[in-house]
């Protein structure tokens, strides 16, 4: 356990690449497992108002976008095969960025919240695009850049989908 949770920081810190993460099965479906129920965790911090059934479904739609996008840019590539590994680091960097940002949020409040929430969701941001960076092949910025666009999309996917859904549970 020590060794794969070394292996997503590593890849966190920028020092291992996707290309490192083992693509079994087993260890994809628990780590979309974990990613689902830290996003339920991080959204129940970052929403309280809202029910585990919208903390759900913003959990499942950022990962779907986020596997969607990783995947479609892999095709354009022709380098489905790298799917696996691409999707394991960035499921067990959003894993492990998403536990830090629970804590901090849940310890931190007003100005400093925010700030955290700011710093938190660059690094994320970051550490996604330097993962395409290496999946596809292609310049830091270029990764970045569609992580970037990976996170604005989630955003308004979940908007699109569930926007009337959570303005009238944060009225109730």
């Amino acid at each position: 356990m020590t060794a794969v949770l070394r292996l997503f920081w590593n890849i966190c810190l920028l020092r291992d690449g996707p290309e490192t993460v083992p693509t079994h099965t087993w260890f994809l479906v628990s780590l979309i497992a974990a990613e689902l129920a830290m996003g339920v965790v991080l959204s129940a911090v970052l929403y309280p108002d809202l029910s585990l059934a919208l903390w759900l479904n913003l959990a499942a739609i950022n990962l779907a976008v986020t596997a969607s996008i990783a995947w479609f840019a892999l095709y354009l590539r022709n380098s489905e095969q790298r799917f696996p590994a691409t999707l394991g680091a960035i499921l067990g960097t959003e894993v492990l960025i998403d536990a830090v940002g629970a804590l901090a949020m849940s310890a931190t409040s007003g100005g400093t919240r925010v700030t955290t929430g700011w710093i938190l969701t660059l690094w994320g941001v970051a550490v996604v695009g330097f993962i395409l960076h290496r999946a596809l092949a292609t310049r830091l910025w270029a990764g970045i850049l569609l992580s970037f666009a990976i996170a604005l999309l989630g955003i308004l996917v979940a908007i699109a989908l569930l926007g009337e859904l959570i303005a009238s549970s944060s009225t109730v």
